[in-house]
């Protein structure tokens, strides 16, 4: 696939060179804390200098909340990766999925550090609708008796404002590579492990969208949780083809005002299911609001993120005199553990087992479960980052090493410590409501909660009302 010539042919060099130097970087990190919740800021020491450096002046630049760059950067890469590599914790093995939420004041410059992070893959999305467009139109010129298979379909990596059916569609067409014109282009050697990420502006919007009817809600809601499990998912339409997508790779990163959580987060739904507990949530506490600034982000160092998402997705390097390295050169794509790496999980999940022994709420409870699960896939991008920033020389590019699964247990200090933020905000005066007196309707919104698989016209029949009074209670109108 024609992509990216012009990034291949600039100053190989000078990357050789800052190559070379990196290998030779010792990467300082401080003391690994297990057993209290760390710092209150994300810390970026433990990404590859091109990466520091890239945050850094970003942040600089824009005034934005530093953790809400260092999220976008990685949820970025994650899905550049896509499941062109897996973590092997010697019993199960992880995709690097993460799905973050970005949450400040308003005013805060909360989205664009989304926007302009994330602009290399929409580059790519642009170039894979360039590629269809082309053969859709091919396609729909031919005589309906010359057409080959089905109308071709539209791969993606960014995922906006869509159907469910359509996400699945694109999932599918990425698992499978199945667009129905592949065998005319050229779509690169990982278009079957191709990754998608969902980018949401005011993130409440798409939470509402997928819970507004409560059955279908419901329905749409366990999808998202199979989603971060990466479990397979079959989907049958009306008309057309049924898919089966499996291992289904999708990113998720949005941002929220402060004063939403809890009308965001706070469903009961949310709370019971373990939605809430699998997002790590950032949280903007210090803002500065710095006077107008014309500075602008150095060509150079936008640059060559771009370089590096692009190498990330294609997973080969392409040194300018015609040599090229693959990054992930194993045909499996597993990443194992050290023995190093192995023993700081070791202790990062037991002492994770034995704080949801004293938890108080299963809420807590599930948020340890989860990080223990976090922590794999986070260390995992930063591994992937680390490989491209040696440009496929690494020689042990499917081993996971000691001071990357440090700094990720670093970071889900902080990741803990947000959630469990997040947790008492959202339950603020959740039990002194319930325990005041209740009217009809509350108790009957939460039945309808409780019970989503009851019909409407079930609930009338059973308290003698009709089911547009029903109708008028769910929807907060009565």
């Amino acid at each position: 696939m024609q992509e990216n010539k012009v990034l291949n042919q600039a100053d190989s060099n000078s990357e050789d060179t800052i190559c070379q130097e990196n290998k030779k970087t010792v990467k300082t990190s401080g003391k690994i804390s297990l057993s209290t919740l760390g710092k209150t800021e994300l810390p970026i020491d433990g990404l590859p200098p091109s990466i520091q450096k890239y945050i850094n002046s970003v942040c600089e630049i824009y005034h934005c909340p530093r953790e809400f760059v260092t999220a976008s950067v990685l949820a970025t890469a994650s899905t550049a990766v896509g499941k062109k590599i897996k973590i092997n914790e010697g019993k199960y093995q992880n995709s690097i999925v993460l799905w973050f939420v970005l949450v400040a004041r308003s005013g805060s410059n909360k989205s664009y550090p989304m926007k302009l992070v994330t602009r290399p893959l929409r580059k790519i999305d642009a170039e894979l609708y360039k590629v269809y467009s082309e053969m859709h139109d091919k396609w729909t010129r031919l005589d309906p008796k010359e057409r080959r298979g089905e109308e071709p379909r539209c791969p993606a990596v960014v995922i906006d404002d869509c159907t469910d059916e359509r996400r699945s569609e694109i999932l599918f067409t990425n698992t499978t590579g199945k667009t129905n014109y592949e065998d005319e282009v050229d779509m690169g050697p990982y278009h079957t492990m191709r990754g998608a990420i969902g980018i949401y502006p005011e993130f409440k919007g798409m939470l509402d969208s997928k819970n507004q009817y409560q059955q279908g809600g419901t329905a749409a809601i366990s999808k998202m949780l199979r989603l971060f499990d990466c479990e397979d998912i079959k989907v049958d339409r009306r008309s057309g083809f049924t898919m089966l997508v499996r291992d289904p790779f999708f990113n998720i990163i949005g941002d929220l005002q402060t004063g939403m959580l809890k009308a965001t987060f706070g469903n009961e739904l949310f709370m019971t299911n373990g939605l809430n507990q699998r997002f790590l949530f950032c949280i903007a506490q210090d803002i500065e609001y710095p006077n107008r600034s014309k500075e602008r982000l150095p060509r150079e160092i936008e640059w060559q993120w771009e370089k590096t998402v692009r190498l990330l997705y294609e997973g080969i390097y392409h040194d300018g005199f015609g040599n090229h390295t693959t990054l992930f050169r194993s045909s499996d794509g597993i990443v194992s553990l050290n023995d190093g790496a192995d023993k700081l999980y070791e202790k990062y999940f037991n002492s994770l087992q034995k704080k949801k022994e004293l938890s108080h709420t299963d809420y807590e409870a599930s948020i340890y479960s989860k990080l223990q699960i976090q922590v794999l896939r986070f260390a995992g991008i930063v591994h992937a980052l680390e490989v491209a920033e040696e440009k496929g020389y690494r020689e042990d590019y499917n081993i996971l090493h000691e001071d990357t699964m440090e700094y990720a247990v670093r970071c889900m200090d902080y990741f803990e410590k947000m959630a469990l933020l997040v947790y008492s905000k959202i339950s603020d005066n959740a039990e002194g409501k319930q325990s005041q007196s209740m009217s009809n309707s509350d108790v009957l919104r939460l039945f309808m909660q409780r019970f989503p698989e009851a019909s409407q016209n079930q609930i009338a029949l059973a308290i003698k009302r009709t089911p547009a009074y029903i109708s008028q209670v769910k929807n907060g109108k009565a």
